[in-house]
């Protein structure tokens, strides 16, 4: 999972707590001031008419994230003698898109500049809620997208299956049970292990960490232009930066629930709100991160030009 520091965070963000619920970040403050020496959250209800929890953390205080959101751009082009697709190109970086060579050179010939939005989200799920003995993992939400399983803090990246999330904790109790007992010295041999795997620290470093985890990346495209591409960043959009992007893009709609406390601080403004999630950020050099809706000139099945 990837993390994140408090002074990095943003209103929409969601992050893990430390009983793995997800919260939904409301409000910040603290995050822009050199002054400032914590950074203060505000989290949205789980229900309108609940207290919104808060807390006043570190800057650098690290936080992981539940749902990620990343933005690459996939460039089809070809030869212009060529009738189909000879070239594709996944690039994350605008500046690296507009110099890719398939708009550069007079022979090639680019039929499609799609936009990606990637979503990861992470939730855990009890060993019950997983498919059963022999069950397939259910379908994700659309074709270009899928779905796994992995541990919160340790083990294999991805488990296909339930079946496998299963064996690997049965592959992990034996070796517990085998190797992370006492010695009995008098008859010099190794008692089975004691006690439940996920308190042994040479089994795993929290019991946390052996939760289990749906992971579910969905991934969507849109067609867009060179001119639709980010302005005044050169660099790959970091994870505040890609929710504005999908925001700006239709990809996601910021959920606005009224909340009902704000941040009494004293001094200084509040740094985000509800109300502003989808407000497009300002970069180096007074740009905006937000470039044009989608274009159509580069539409699936639209005449390609050749350039001279």
């Amino acid at each position: 999972m990837h993390s994140t520091a408090a002074k990095d965070l943003y209103v929409g963000a969601v992050v893990v707590m430390n009983d793995l619920r997800p919260e939904t970040v409301a409000a910040l403050d603290g995050q822009g001031s050199d002054l400032s020496d914590a950074v203060h959250i505000l989290f949205a209800p789980d229900e309108p008419r609940l207290h919104a929890p808060r807390m006043t953390v570190d800057p650098g205080r690290v936080f992981r994230l539940a749902r990620l959101h990343h933005v690459a751009w996939i460039i089809h082009s070809r030869h212009y003698r060529s009738r189909t697709t000879t070239d594709r190109a996944r690039i994350s970086v605008p500046y690296a898109v507009r110099g890719h060579w398939a708009f550069a050179e007079t022979w090639s010939v680019v039929d499609r500049l799609a936009e990606e939005h990637t979503i990861t989200t992470s939730r855990p799920i009890g060993l019950d809620a997983l498919p059963g003995p022999g069950e397939p993992t259910p379908a994700p939400p659309n074709p270009d997208s899928s779905r796994f399983y992995r541990f919160y803090g340790q083990g294999p990246t991805v488990l296909a299956t339930g079946d496998a999330v299963r064996a690997e904790l049965s592959r992990l109790a034996e070796v517990h049970r085998r190797d992370h007992g006492r010695t009995d010295w008098e008859m010099l041999q190794r008692l089975p292990g004691e006690g439940d795997m996920r308190e042994c620290r040479r089994c795993t470093r929290a019991p946390e960490d052996l939760t289990p985890m749906e992971v579910v990346i969905e991934r969507t495209y849109q067609d867009v232009t060179l001119g639709d591409l980010p302005r005044g960043w050169d660099y790959e959009l970091g994870p505040a930066m890609a929710y504005e992007r999908h925001l700006s893009m239709g990809t996601i709609s910021a959920s606005r629930p009224p909340l009902q406390d704000t941040l009494a601080l004293g001094a200084g403004d509040l740094a985000g709100s509800a109300a502003g999630v989808g407000a497009a950020p300002r970069c180096r050099g007074g740009g905006s991160l937000v470039g044009r809706t989608v274009g159509a000139s580069t539409a699936r099945g639209a005449h390609p030009v050749r350039r001279s």
